[in-house]
């Protein structure tokens, strides 16, 4: 879980983030009835709609941008997404005490781009000057790194300021390159463990940094690590478990370094974990982290989507998106049940009319209400 990791390391940014979130207005960019979709895509773009609109940290609300741009769908809701995340973004991007946290405003930066935001105002912040000044220009082992970034944390750096007119500090790239272990893996935490324990989630988001930083050599070595430890269905896997969240940011990275047919592979993979219409109406379009495991959806869905067909980070876009995010196009269920009696005739009243028309029963005109107001919930509920 590459992009969520950064999240869940600061779980007191998370609580305040998604606090605010809740407590924020309702949103109307969001169609009450949204269009439908048949694409996996853009269904579980339109999934991470309602989720965001409920509620979650400003990690998600960054990873939702980037999966909107990914499907091309919801140029609204990346909106929507950008304004929650920077309604909270010093809870995020600050630590106890004002300190800048290298990978938090990294994602933040990157977020703000894909989404068409202005980084140079965003929630009363510079976020590429932020940035820069972290950087270390003292010559010894953390000359070129972004204060105390982790691998993950440099390689989004990297990736946000390959966008920028300033462009990648060379210093950057050649400390991520030093990081590397020699078999091409990195690990988020900055070990070499070898064989065996391979972090095919942080390896896939300095894979992309390395690719943008145009280290060419170390790129390669990674890329042919990846491809060593893909399992023969195309997953990747972490903890022991084939899950979508690493093999969708492999297949990511994998598509950017030139590997289609191990990106189809992931892509395929993927598409296996996808919930469709027999699934509950509130999971339908979302990916589960993994076949013995069907939770983390908010998390797992995202970077799933990131497999099919998505360009590296440095590259997201939401300019050209749909503006409404889909749902899943499903069969409305045909009612069941005996149908409905009429109530006694003694408990119906003659409704007075003006005009001169005949009167319907009042008992009658209410259950036509109810068996409406029924009728409208059953949809809600299947396109929820």
């Amino acid at each position: 879980m590459a992009l969520t990791r950064i999240l869940l390391r600061h779980a007191g940014a998370v609580t305040l983030a998604a606090t605010l979130a809740l407590s924020a207005g309702g949103a109307t960019v969001f169609a009450a009835n949204p269009p439908t979709t048949i694409g996996p895509g853009a269904a579980a773009a339109g999934w991470i709609a309602a989720k965001v609109k409920a509620g979650v940290g400003p990690g998600s609300l960054a990873d939702a941008i980037f999966a909107y741009a990914a499907t091309g769908t919801g140029s609204d809701a990346a909106a929507f997404a950008l304004t929650r995340l920077e309604s909270g973004v010093d809870g995020y991007i600050l630590a106890v005490g004002g300190a800048l946290v290298p990978g938090n405003l990294a994602k933040t930066l990157l977020a703000v781009q894909v989404a068409g935001g202005n980084p140079a105002a965003f929630g009363g912040h510079n976020l590429e000057t932020d940035l820069r000044g972290l950087l270390i220009a003292t010559p010894g082992p953390d000359l070129g790194r972004f204060g105390a970034a982790a691998n993950l944390d440099q390689a989004l750096a990297i990736l946000a300021l390959a966008r920028t007119s300033g462009g990648v500090p060379a210093k950057a790239v050649d400390w991520l390159v030093a990081a590397q272990c020699p078999n091409g893996d990195y690990q988020w935490d900055g070990t070499c463990p070898g064989s065996g324990a391979e972090d095919p989630d942080t390896t896939a988001i300095v894979l992309q940094a390395l690719l943008a930083g145009g280290a060419t050599t170390a790129a390669a070595t990674s890329t042919q690590l990846l491809l060593h430890i893909q399992g023969s269905d195309g997953s990747f896997s972490s903890y022991g478990t084939a899950n979508t969240n690493s093999t969708g940011v492999a297949g990511e990275a994998l598509r950017a370094a030139g590997q289609t047919t191990a990106a189809d592979a992931a892509a395929a993979f993927v598409l296996t974990l996808r919930y469709g219409c027999d699934a509950r109406a509130a999971d339908r379009g979302a990916f589960r982290w993994a076949a013995s495991n069907a939770g983390f959806l908010i998390f797992s869905t995202p970077q799933a989507v990131l497999a099919l067909g998505a360009p590296a980070l440095d590259h997201l876009s939401i300019t050209g998106a749909s503006v409404a995010a889909p749902i899943l196009d499903c069969p409305v269920a045909a009612p069941t049940g005996p149908a409905p009696t009429l109530p006694p005739t003694d408990l119906r009243a003659a409704v007075p009319t003006t005009g001169g028309g005949s009167s319907l029963p009042i008992g009658l005109l209410l259950l036509v209400a109810s068996a409406c107001g029924a009728a409208v919930t059953a949809r809600l509920r299947v396109r929820s």
